[in-house]
């Protein structure tokens, strides 16, 4: 037995007809969501919510004092347990459900695997590599071919952010010389590689066994992989050099090791609407449905879709990168550390971290928890404005109201603070009224997208048969804090579902299997692109969601 195979198990997600690979003691849940399934857990992982229940149907391991307390015991019976409270020992097979009892799964629906069999599919061998290239970070998976399975993954922040943290800042530096656009591409490929190289290790596999690459990514980040100037992104009509291109080989990118690796980049639609969008659609399958389903990549560059078997539209949004911690006071990415969860039961701030460690900051999610609270409990009010600590509201907790003060700033003028951690060692945690003002900002342009596009295809909110939020903050923000900001509307109440990374299991599809590369194609093809800034309406627009809802 190698040591691959001695220090990891294999498990084989039935409705997926596909497999990853873990390693021995973490959880089922963990390694799910690293396979870039998006598994809920509203408590954290705690086993407190029911959310991340699977079926066994074949390794089942003896049931938890968890999974006795929250599942019935003919549900224990027929092989169910919650992931979070499994820790993979031994090889087994597993069914996710299409919808977990509380609502609040994850889950990639419809067609997001091919419905074919194994025997009716093409047989691909060797292996191969996805690449999920975001603004802020870069998923890499390693892919063997042969049996359509994951063998492993890695992520790392996107080197690009040296030259600016959004989109437009990176393309006002690639378009400075050929030096400085050659530095974008070579960074990022670089990185790349490295990270395939030391995956490929684990595996005990030479980096050049990667015959076949696939990336996804917004259009910006397409033109800069290839090491094309995207400055017609930057400047009005907002329109890019390409949409899609042939298949490249890894020298043409700047790549060494994987010189001759056949690249593939999935098509975009237009403007800012890229691959990674058309990658998730893809692998929701959502061209499929009879009734129409709205697609919300919550990233630094926000992508908007609603899409049916006779509907398809999408546009892009410059949500800038609040909701990925960035420009906060007490921002930071989603690493050990971040508090991604702020809850206030019984009037006392709860705060649940990243990777259980002691709190370090705020990342999207939590970010997004903690001003829903301050709406809820009066401390902010619906134009954005904390209120003063001698204005505060009827019967609010003492410990929330110790949380607002008016304190100086770095700059020594007085500012009011929502403070929600304090820690002798390690300072505080807090949010300021310049944070509140990003949130806001940021919410206002993916309401108004959701709103345009609606208005395009002449749906209203009650039309919209499921909501489907993916990217990393997306994937962990809870629905009810999206509708509190009023980043959606409340109409789509008790339809709104985390996707997980599906911009990465699109790119995974798309190169274990040919034929969804092609539904990628179509889907690109079909999708009307919107335009948002040029409309006459925008300003207007975006002033009036600019304040949040009436609680």
């Amino acid at each position: 037995m190698s040591d691959v195979e001695a220090s990891s198990v294999r498990i084989v997600l039935h409705n997926f007809r596909s497999e990853v690979e873990a390693p021995v003691g973490t959880t089922l849940l963990e390694a799910v969501q690293a396979a870039g399934l998006g598994l809920d857990a509203e408590c954290g992982g705690r086993g407190t919510c029911g959310g991340c229940r699977v079926r066994f149907l074949e390794g089942a391991p003896p049931p938890a004092p968890e999974d006795e307390l929250l599942l019935e015991p003919a549900a224990i019976e027929e092989g169910w347990r919650l992931a979070c409270q499994v820790v993979v020992k031994s090889d087994c097979r597993i069914l996710i459900p299409d919808l977990a009892p509380t609502g609040a799964m994850r889950i990639l629906t419809d067609a997001a695997v091919p419905a074919e069999t194994a025997d009716e599919r093409p047989r691909l061998t060797g292996y191969g590599a996805a690449v999920d290239i975001g603004t802020t970070t870069v998923v890499c998976y390693l892919v063997d071919l042969a049996r359509a399975c994951q063998l492993d993954v890695a992520s790392f922040a996107n080197p690009q952010r040296a030259f600016g943290v959004d989109v437009i800042s990176r393309i006002v530096y690639a378009h400075q010389g050929a030096a400085q656009l050659a530095e974008t591409r070579d960074c990022l490929v670089s990185a790349i590689e490295e990270h395939l190289a030391g995956l490929c290790s684990r595996h005990g596999l030479p980096i050049e066994a990667i015959h076949t690459l696939t990336a996804v990514g917004n259009l910006t980040m397409m033109h800069l992989f290839r090491g094309v100037d995207p400055w017609p992104l930057g400047v009005a009509p907002y329109e890019p050099v390409f949409t899609e291109a042939p298949p490249l080989a890894g020298s043409e990118l700047g790549f060494r090791r994987l010189a001759r690796t056949r690249v593939k980049l999935l098509p975009g639609v237009g403007g800012h609407l890229g691959s990674d969008a058309v990658a998730g659609l893809v692998a929701l399958g959502l061209a499929h449905r009879m009734r129409p389903a709205l697609f919300i990549d919550l990233g630094t560059n926000g992508e908007i879709a609603v899409l049916s078997r006779r509907l398809a539209a999408g546009c892009s949004c410059a949500a800038g990168p609040a909701f990925e911690g960035v420009h906060i006071s007490c921002g930071m990415a989603a690493v050990p550390g971040a508090v991604e969860r702020v809850g206030d039961e019984d009037g006392r701030l709860q705060l649940d971290t990243i990777g259980g460690a002691p709190p370090l900051g705020l990342c999207g999610s939590g970010l997004a928890d903690a001003v829903a609270i301050l709406l809820r409990r009066g401390l902010l009010l619906p134009t954005g404005r904390l209120v003063a600590p001698d204005q505060l509201p009827a019967g609010l907790s003492p410990e929330l109201q110790g949380c607002l003060r008016q304190e100086d700033g770095p700059d020594g003028r007085s500012q009011r603070r929502f403070v929600l951690y304090e820690d002798g060692a390690s300072g505080s945690i807090f949010l300021t009224q310049p944070d509140i003002r990003q949130v806001q900002l940021a919410k206002a342009a993916i309401r108004i997208g959701v709103e345009v596009l609606l208005e395009e295809t002449a749906l209203r909110p009650e039309d919209i048969d499921g909501v489907f939020v993916g990217g990393a903050f997306g994937s962990s923000v809870r629905a009810e804090s999206l509708l509190a900001l009023g980043v959606l509307p409340q109409a789509l109440r008790g339809r709104i579902h985390s996707a997980g990374n599906v911009a990465g299991m699109g790119a995974k599809l798309a190169l274990m299997f040919p034929e969804r590369f092609a539904d990628a194609r179509r889907v690109a093809h079909r999708l009307q692109h919107v335009q948002l800034g040029g409309r006459p309406d925008f300003q207007e627009r975006f002033s009036r969601h600019l304040g949040f809802p009436d609680s």
